[in-house]
């Protein structure tokens, strides 16, 4: 029992406990913390995260993110019924190994499995399917109204919980073996809060929340 909770507390220190990148729930933001209106949380975004964007273009539509600067955000809109399921997945996979491949102008062309995304247009095999500007839209930030989408929820009561008992279970084994209680209370305290800390990190999960909204 020792050995196992030990290895597992030490997984969830070097893992992280499954830390999950992103933007934060915004009322989970602390005092002082990024406000709804900072373009920075758009930038904490994961290429190939599925937001809710609305533009002076166009009113709330599902997009793709693929990048952002400090004045432009790059999405691709995959919408289109001439696409296929697997030229989807593939302009998503794009999105997260390439991303800079979409914003850098259609000088070059991009090619995976059997889709190909260039300044001529994007390719489904020989079949053109969509032009660039179709799929891969650049939008300034002065024409972004508000963008939605995954936002990181921290932790929860069941997470802190089961983190706290694993800590009990191995903090208790000092007193099991008969360790001075001077040493074993502190080190049982220890452990239960250390338990519920790691707990807390790794039940932290993604919701849909408002990333940024402008002002």
């Amino acid at each position: 029992m020792r050995s196992f909770v030990s290895i597992l507390l030490a997984v969830c220190l070097s893992s992280g406990c499954a830390t999950i990148h992103g933007p934060r729930q915004i009322d989970e933001v602390p005092p002082g913390g990024p406000t709804i209106s900072d373009w920075m949380r758009v930038r904490e975004l994961e290429p190939a995260a599925e937001i809710t964007l609305t533009t002076t273009r166009y009113p709330a539509s599902p997009r793709v993110f693929v990048s952002v600067d400090d004045s432009h955000l790059t999405v691709l809109n995959v919408d289109s019924p001439a696409l296929s399921r697997s030229s989807i997945r593939v302009l998503r996979e794009m999105a997260v190994r390439h991303p800079e491949a979409f914003s850098a102008g259609r000088a070059g062309s991009l090619v995976q499995d059997n889709v190909r995304v260039g300044g001529d247009g994007v390719f489904d095999g020989n079949r053109k399917v969509a032009t660039f500007d179709e799929i891969v839209e650049t939008i300034g930030r002065h024409d972004v109204i508000e963008i939605d989408g995954p936002v990181v929820a921290r932790g929860s009561v069941a997470g802190s919980a089961l983190g706290g008992w694993l800590g009990f279970a191995l903090g208790a084994i000092p007193a099991l073996g008969g360790a001075d209680s001077g040493a074993a209370w502190p080190i049982l305290g220890g452990s239960i809060a250390f338990g519920a800390y790691l707990g807390h990190r790794w039940s932290s999960h993604t919701t849909d929340g408002v990333i940024y909204t402008a002002r």
